[in-house]
């Protein structure tokens, strides 16, 4: 455990349908894609919040999908599902990637996708929603 559980950890959030205002982030936030079992974060407790949404808007957002939000939560609350939080700096000095997600093996794809999503249900209750400052 390289990262200390009282770290705050964010993930960018791109699409709408993801969250709703005024607090809720969905569950398909913390959900990896089919074939992996990890995702993108970012270590956010040493830095101001405007240096958080430079971050998200240089190396998350694309000219087709913005940023539009984010979900913050700690460490601790990956360790308490069992998964783990990696350094991955070769992307950005604060990137990680939160690990440990079981993969879908073909033979019992559903029960996998269920625990998956639970998991990533419990993520998104414990992630605060934070909306990109309008100017």
């Amino acid at each position: 455990m390289d990262i200390p559980p009282g770290e705050k950890l964010t993930r960018f959030i791109r699409y709408n349908r993801d969250f709703a205002e005024p607090d809720t982030v969905r569950h398909q936030v913390f959900l990896p894609h089919k074939k992996k079992t990890d995702i993108s974060v970012f270590r956010i407790s040493q830095l101001p919040d405007n240096e958080v949404w430079r971050i998200g808007l240089e190396h998350v957002q694309t000219d087709k999908l913005p940023v539009l939000a984010r979900a913050d939560l700690l460490a601790s609350d990956v360790y308490g599902n069992n998964l783990e939080v990696i350094p991955d700096p070769q992307f950005h000095k604060a990137h990680a990637n939160i690990t440990g997600f079981p993969a879908e093996r073909e033979r019992s794809k559903t029960e996998d996708r269920k625990f998956r999503r639970a998991i990533a249900r419990k993520l998104a209750h414990a992630s605060k929603l934070v909306l990109i400052p309008t100017e």
